[in-house]
């Protein structure tokens, strides 16, 4: 669509130069000046996707068959905004021209191993059956068989909600808002047709508006996961995807505003992303000279000049390499874009507790005597990067949802014989209270890697975070505060806390008279801003908190290695990056090991002899907030 005023023409009018040719020099001027904005295009939103994992969903969820993960979709950093209000508190702003971003479709699917049936659960047991007793470990030998006449069962119930976020005023409990989305999948018509089954469940034609400053929280609900006769379910491999679409804006530019970003390419040295419009001339008739077809002032040879410009394609945004072209005319060339990497997922007993017999189960452990040397546990994803983005915000969605372990409800005899577990293994083998100690500490890094089938080898950080003392303890006073606390170290880039559940996991706090615990309600999930490296106070990055301008990453060519500096210093990557990869550990904050923390409120116990939560049922997530570009 042009952006062009133009003289309407009627029949028997004698054509005049101020007929044709402003039309045509106002088009040239859109053109070489690269101002071609997104409502002028056919398609001025693009959509962009936030894909979840869960590796099984079962039984001992609290409550049984219930997942829950939140997200934020946040602006990126040229439009993000916030005022501070009388009170002190932080009030979020909406510029007029910052994107709108819109849910468009959602999908959901679990593995059925290609059957009209259900799957059994490590806690099936059926009596007859091969596997009458949970064993050491409460799985049964039946895990993963097919049982058709159970997949009637199957009835979930998905739902997205939103919530103000304590960043900008929530408080304690942090209870959930507004429904936004919700849908219930009956099992006789979605998972039990022989011949045609909803799986992948599929909603399109969406179009809800998302509120860029709200906690979105996504739920599964499927009660008949848990049966009063054992005929435990499970649903393995739960994959959803939310499909949203977000207007286009420009890409980011600048050696001061961007980091990492290619010095120089097809567009010319020095550009740092900068454009580079076409020439293109328009050739009006000398005064007094008529309006001809074919002259070179000519009505013909003038659009001809136009039509060579659309003919050659409207360029914009990088190759695959991170090059630019050497004439681009669109403003808008960039789209938002989520990426959701998973941590501490697809553990051995649903999430992790603070005791020695489930951290052995650990990766990157080696034995398990290594616990008492490594003295830490840690997981990582690396994603490959095939294509240009530049990362605006990175947060972490810290997990403390409770479960009962090993399916064990505290009644009967506890799953694993005492003698392998610790001293109190009725209540060390549930999943129900936040790990008690001040001793406790979290890193999050985010880096970019270069060195698969290549002559070097280098990382770098683009993000990161390092909180402790995850219940704001004072370690010197019995203070009676409540699970609501903040200030300390652990609530470093807090931007909400999220009670998703009925059953939130329990917190120990010290009571009214400072001489014993007594338990309360937490909350399921935190939201932690990871700040992008590089801060300068005098060209801050925009944000929740204090952080850097944007990274740039993606891979490159010998005309884009040279980069802007990340983090104050020449990148170690020489724009070749080939991954990002995201970790995280968990350790003591001083000296110690994880499954011999101090019980805060008696100095002669261990974590381990309680329900310590490390890690919630179903792990956590990383989310990088990007802008990914228009790449041929």
């Amino acid at each position: 669509m042009a952006k062009i005023t133009r003289k309407k023409l009627s029949r028997g009018v004698k054509l005049t130069p101020e007929h044709v040719y402003p039309p045509l020099t106002s088009a040239a001027a859109q053109l070489s000046g690269v101002a071609i904005e997104k409502e002028q295009t056919q398609r001025p939103m693009a959509p962009f996707c936030v894909n979840l994992t869960m590796p099984y969903l079962t039984c001992d969820s609290l409550p049984a068959g219930t997942w829950t993960v939140p997200f934020v979709l946040p602006p990126t950093q040229d439009f993000f905004a916030t005022a501070t209000t009388a009170a002190g508190g932080k009030a979020p702003q909406f510029p007029a021209d910052a994107p709108r971003v819109k849910l468009k479709s959602v999908s959901f699917s679990f593995d059925q191993r290609a059957e009209a049936a259900a799957i059994c659960s490590q806690f099936w047991e059926l009596a007859g059956s091969s596997a009458t007793g949970f064993g050491t470990y409460g799985y049964s030998a039946e895990q993963g068989m097919l049982t058709y006449e159970d997949v009637l069962k199957l009835d979930i119930r998905l739902s997205l909600h939103e919530k103000t976020q304590s960043y900008f005023g929530d408080t304690y409990p942090y209870n959930l808002q507004g429904e936004l989305w919700s849908m219930v999948i009956p099992a006789s018509e979605a998972y039990s047709g022989v011949s045609l089954r909803a799986n992948p469940f599929f909603q399109s034609d969406l179009d809800i508006a998302i509120n860029p400053y709200k906690t979105l929280l996504f739920t599964v609900h499927c009660p008949g996961l848990k049966d009063t006769a054992n005929r435990n379910l499970c649903l393995p491999s739960i994959e959803a995807s939310f499909k949203f679409a977000s207007e286009l804006m420009p890409r980011d530019t600048g050696q001061n505003d961007v980091q990492n970003i290619p010095a120089d390419g097809g567009s010319g040295a020095g550009k740092y992303g900068a454009k580079t419009g076409p020439t293109v001339t328009i050739s009006a008739p000398v005064a007094g000279n008529p309006v001809e077809s074919d002259s070179s002032t000519g009505v013909n040879a003038n659009i001809t000049t136009l039509d060579e410009q659309f003919q050659d394609k409207l360029e914009g945004g990088y190759n695959r390499f991170g090059d630019v072209p050497p004439r681009e005319v669109l403003v808008d060339d960039a789209a938002y874009d989520v990426i959701a990497v998973p941590l501490f997922q697809n553990t051995a007993h649903g999430g992790l507790v603070c005791n020695y017999t489930y951290l052995s189960t650990q990766p990157y452990i080696g034995t398990i005597g290594a616990l008492n040397v490594n003295n830490k546990t840690l997981d990582r994803r690396v994603v490959p990067l095939h294509h240009s983005y530049t990362v605006h915000h990175a947060v972490l969605a810290w997990n403390w949802s409770p479960w009962n372990l090993l399916n064990w409800d505290g009644s009967g005899t506890p799953p694993i014989d005492s003698s392998v577990a610790t001293s109190t293994p009725g209540s060390a083998q549930r999943a129900l209270e936040v790990v008690a100690s001040d001793n406790l500490r979290l890193e999050v890094g985010i880096g970019i890697g270069t060195g698969l089938h290549a002559d070097g080898f280098g990382y770098d950080e683009i993000a990161s975070l390092s909180i402790s003392n995850p219940n704001n303890y004072d370690s010197t006073a019995k203070t009676p505060t409540g699970p609501s606390t903040t200030g300390a170290t652990w609530d470093t880039g807090l931007i909400d806390r999220i009670t998703s559940t009925l059953n939130p996991p329990r917190v120990k706090v010290w009571n009214s008279g400072g001489t014993a615990a007594v338990g309360q309600s937490k909350w399921n999930w935190e939201l932690h801003s990871i700040p992008v490296d590089g801060y300068d106070a005098s060209d801050p990055g925009a944000g929740y908190y204090n952080q850097g301008e944007p990274v740039f990453m993606g891979p490159g060519w010998t005309k884009t290695q040279s980069r802007s500096n990340l983090d104050s210093a020449t990148p170690s990557t020489t724009g070749a990056e080939q991954w990002l990869e995201v970790r995280a550990q968990l350790r003591p904050h001083t000296s110690g090991f994880l499954d011999d923390l101090t019980y805060q409120f008696d100095g002669t116990k261990k974590t381990g002899e309680f329900p310590s939560i490390l890690v919630g049922y179903g792990g956590c997530y990383v989310y990088l907030i990007c802008k990914k570009h228009l790449t041929k």
